[in-house]
């Protein structure tokens, strides 16, 4: 009977046991996603996947900015309004650029002015929409005209976008030497130290 009541003992530890197991995988399934995903290293990841994706999005924005404002220089002149000229340019962008610019178009067919639509479009974080209420809300106070405005404008943009570019043409050597340090140098050297290491010790022998 001891017997008995000892192997029924072991029995019921082994259940427990296996149904603990099975309790803990279900609870990982479950909760230890959560919970690791909320570790640092998913927090600097997820960091460095936002900054670089707003740096991405700045750089998009640089890019087309320029061309922006002279396309709508050029519909101004041709005698289009301020209105229109800002719609029919922004059927030109592309990216996150036609994004944001596409919630301004709806904002002003909601009958708001452009002005206050590119306040709201500051919100984002949009620097160059600040710039552009700004030149246009001078522009509409002092009486110049808006075509010569937005072409000042472009090209200040296209100078920022020059030196951008100059920038890093310039700062290209530097990369390229800190990549043939850390890539080409050691198996130079490798190859060239080597076979005197192993000489050296074939001669010790």
């Amino acid at each position: 009977m001891r017997d008995l009541a000892m192997i029924a003992g072991a029995l019921g530890t082994c259940a427990g046991l296996l149904s603990g197991l099975a309790l803990h995988r279900r609870d990982s399934r479950l909760g230890s996603a959560p919970v690791r995903s909320a570790g640092p290293h998913h927090i600097l990841a997820r960091l460095l996947t936002s900054n670089f994706d707003r740096k991405r999005k700045q750089m998009a924005f640089l890019a087309q900015w320029p061309t922006l404002l002279e396309s709508m220089a050029v519909a101004v002149s041709a005698g289009m309004d301020l209105l229109h000229a800002f719609e029919i340019c922004v059927a030109r962008t592309h990216g996150p650029l036609r994004e944001s610019l596409e919630k301004v178009v709806v904002r002003l067919h909601s009958g708001m002015s452009l002005p206050a639509a590119l306040a709201a479009m500051e919100k984002d974080g949009i620097d160059e929409a600040r710039r552009l209420r700004a030149t246009l809300a001078q522009a509409e106070s002092l009486g110049t005209p808006v075509a010569s405005v937005l072409e000042a404008l472009a090209a200040e943009y296209y100078t920022l976008e020059k030196q951008r570019f100059e920038s890093k043409l310039n700062s290209l050597p530097v990369k390229l030497s800190v990549i043939t340090v850390i890539f080409l140098l050691p198996p130079v050297l490798i190859i060239s130290v080597m076979p005197h290491v192993l000489s050296f010790i074939g001669a010790g022998w």
